[in-house]
C-alpha cells in the first residue's frame, strides 16, 4: 500500500521537475537572447543619437553657409567628426557598410572646410540614409523582442497555472519549519527586551533552526551576567556618588562654619580692642576712688569690682592674642602666570553657559603675597559665577599696573550689587544672595586692608558688577621678563 502511494507521487514529482527544468531552461534561453538583442538595440540607439546630433550640426552649418556665404566654423566640423569617431566605440561593432560611409563622411567634412556648398549636402544625405537604416534595424530588433516576450509570457502563464500546488506545499512546509519557530523567536526577543532572561527549551526545535536557538540561549545567559554586573556597578557608583556628595556637603558646612567663626573672631577682636581703653579708664577711676573711701566694707566691694575688671582685661588680651595673625611675606611673582593658573582652576568649576576671560600683561612681575592674592581673586571670581546663576554671560579678570599699584578687576554680566551694599560698604554677614554667608567680600577686604590696599565695588551699565582690588606695588618692586 505504501509503495502504491509512493510510486505515483514519485512519478508526478519527476514529471513536475522535468517540466519545471524545461520551462526554466526555455525562459533562460529566451531571456539571454532578449538580453543580447537589447544590448544591440542600445548600441544602435547610441549610434542613432550620435548620427542625429551630427546631422543637426551639419544642417545648421549648411543653413548658415547658404545664408551669409561664410565658411563653416572649424570647431563645429570638429564636433561632427568627433561624434562620428565615437560610433565604433559607443555604437558597438560596425560593418563594412557603416565603415565605408564613415570614411566618405570624413572626406566630405574635410572638403566642407573649403567648399561647404558642395560637400555639406552630400554629407547630410549620407547621414540621413544612415539614420533611416538605423531606425529600420531598431524596429526589426524590437519586433523580434516582442515576439519572444509573448512566448515567454505564455510559458510563464503555464508555469503560473501548474505551480500553485507546489507553492502552497512549500509555504506550508516553511510555516511549519521556519516561520513558526521564527515567530516564537520574535516572542522570545520581546520577552528579552522586558528583562526576562529565561532560556528557550530545545526539545521541539527543528534541527534546521537548532543552532540559532542555541546561540540565542548563549546570548541570553551572557546578557543575564552583564545585567547583573551592570546592576552591581550602578549600585556601587550610586553609593560612591552619595558618599562623595555627603563629604562635599560636610566640607561646605565646615567651610561656611569656619568663615563665620573667622568673621566672628574679627568682630570679637575689634570689640575687645575697643573695650580695653574704656575698661582701663574705669579701672583707674575705681582705684583712685578706692583710696579715697574711708568705709572698709565699701572698699571691699570696690576691690571686688576692680578684680573683676582685671579678669575681664586679661580675657580681652587673650582674645586679641588668639586672633592676631602674621601677614604672608611678599615675594616676586609673575602676575600673568598667577592669573593663568587661577583661570585653569576656575574653569573646572564653571558651568557650560558661563565664559571666563583673562587679561594680564605677560611681562609684569610684582613683589606681593601670592597666596593671599590667589585666594582673594578666586573668591571674587566664584562670587561672580554664583551671582550669574543660570543666565549665560562672561566673567572677566583684568589686571593692570597703574599709578604705582597693582589693580585687579573682576567683572561679570550678572544683576549687579544692591544699592544698599554699594552705598553702605562691605560688612561681614551682610549679603544679598539667599545662599551667601556675607563673608567672601569681607575676607577679601580684610586681606587688602592688611597689606595697605583697598577693595571697591561698583555696578556696570547696562548690567553687571565690577569689583576692584588695588594692592600696593611700588615701581621699584616691578620687574620685567628681560630683567629676570
Amino acid at each position: 500500500m505504501k509503495s502504491l502511494l509512493l510510486r505515483p507521487t514519485r512519478l508526478v514529482a519527476l514529471v513536475f521537475v522535468l517540466v519545471l527544468t524545461l520551462a526554466l531552461g526555455a525562459l533562460s534561453s529566451f531571456t539571454w537572447l532578449d538580453f543580447k538583442r537589447i544590448e544591440s538595440i542600445r548600441a544602435h540607439v547610441k549610434r542613432t543619437s550620435l548620427l542625429q546630433e551630427s546631422l543637426i550640426v551639419l544642417k545648421e552649418v549648411q543653413v548658415e553657409s547658404a545664408t551669409d556665404g561664410s565658411l563653416p566654423v572649424h570647431d563645429r566640423l570638429a564636433l561632427v567628426r568627433a561624434n562620428l569617431a565615437q560610433i565604433p566605440l559607443k555604437g558597438g561593432p560596425v560593418r563594412s557598410y557603416t565603415l565605408e560611409r564613415l570614411g566618405r563622411l570624413d572626406q566630405l567634412l574635410t572638403q566642407a572646410e573649403t567648399q561647404p556648398m558642395a560637400a555639406l549636402p552630400q554629407a547630410v544625405a549620407i547621414l540621413s540614409q544612415m539614420l533611416e537604416r538605423e531606425n529600420r534595424i531598431q524596429l526589426e530588433l524590437l519586433d523580434t523582442v516582442y515576439a519572444n516576450t509573448q512566448l515567454e509570457w505564455r510559458l510563464a502563464l503555464s508555469a503560473l497555472v501548474g505551480f500553485p500546488v507546489l507553492v502552497l506545499l512549500a509555504l506550508w512546509a516553511l510555516r511549519q519549519r521556519v516561520f513558526r519557530p521564527i515567530e516564537d523567536l520574535r516572542h522570545f526577543l520581546s520577552r528579552l527586551a522586558n528583562g526576562d532572561f529565561t532560556p528557550v527549551a530545545l526539545t521541539h526545535i527543528d534541527p534546521l533552526l537548532l543552532p540559532l536557538f542555541q546561540n540565542y540561549n548563549q546570548m541570553v545567559n551572557r546578557l543575564a551576567q552583564l545585567e547583573q554586573a551592570n546592576r552591581q556597578r550602578t549600585t556601587s557608583l550610586e553609593q560612591e556618588v552619595r558618599a562623595a556628595t555627603q563629604a562635599l556637603l560636610q566640607q561646605q558646612q565646615s567651610l561656611s562654619r569656619a568663615e563665620r567663626l573667622a568673621a566672628a573672631g574679627e568682630v570679637s577682636a575689634t570689640l575687645a580692642h575697643e573695650l580695653r581703653n574704656p575698661l582701663a579708664g574705669i579701672q583707674l577711676s575705681l582705684e583712685n576712688l578706692r583710696r579715697e573711701l574711708p568705709d572698709p566694707a565699701l572698699g571691699e566691694r570696690v576691690d571686688t569690682v576692680i578684680a573683676e575688671l582685671h579678669r575681664l582685661t586679661r580675657l580681652l588680651n587673650g582674645l586679641l592674642q588668639q586672633t592676631s595673625h602674621v601677614p604672608e611675606p611678599p615675594r616676586m611673582v609673575s602676575i600673568h602666570r598667577l592669573v593663568q593658573e587661577l583661570a585653569t582652576l576656575i574653569r573646572y568649576q564653571l558651568p557650560s553657559h558661563i565664559r571666563l576671560v583673562t587679561q594680564a600683561p605677560e611681562e609684569l612681575r610684582c613683589r606681593v603675597p601670592e597666596d593671599g592674592i590667589r585666594q582673594a581673586v578666586l573668591n571674587l571670581a566664584l562670587n561672580s559665577v554664583a551671582v550669574m546663576g543660570e543666565a549665560p554671560g562672561t566673567v572677566t579678570i583684568d589686571v593692570e599696573y597703574r599709578n604705582g599699584a597693582l589693580e585687579i578687576q573682576v567683572l561679570d554680566d550678572g544683576p549687579g550689587f544692591p544699592d544698599s551694599l554699594v552705598s553702605g560698604g562691605i560688612r561681614p554677614f551682610v549679603t544679598f544672595r539667599e545662599s551667601g554667608t556675607g563673608l567672601g567680600l569681607a575676607i577679601v577686604k580684610r586681606f587688602a586692608t592688611d597689606i595697605g590696599g583697598e577693595l571697591t565695588i561698583a555696578n556696570r551699565m547696562p548690567r553687571g558688577a565690577c569689583v576692584t582690588l588695588t594692592l600696593p606695588c611700588a615701581r621699584e618692586d616691578v620687574r620685567h621678563a628681560l630683567a629676570d
